[in-house]
């Protein structure tokens, strides 16, 4: 979430994680702290990528 402190604001970050934990996380955490994401999440084999409006 640091990252996206310094994104401007409509910037698009990609996150790809391999923590199956991550799936259920990083959108909580996303909402948490007030972004949006821009699609569900997407599994490509055991990666996992979100991508985050900032």
């Amino acid at each position: 979430m640091e990252t996206l402190r310094d994104m401007k604001k409509g910037e698009l970050l990609q996150i790809i994680a391999d923590c199956p934990a991550a799936f259920r996380n990083v959108p909580e955490e996303v909402v948490k702290h007030g972004y949006t994401l821009a699609q569900e999440p997407v599994k490509k084999g055991q990666e996992l990528f979100f991508y985050i409006i900032a």
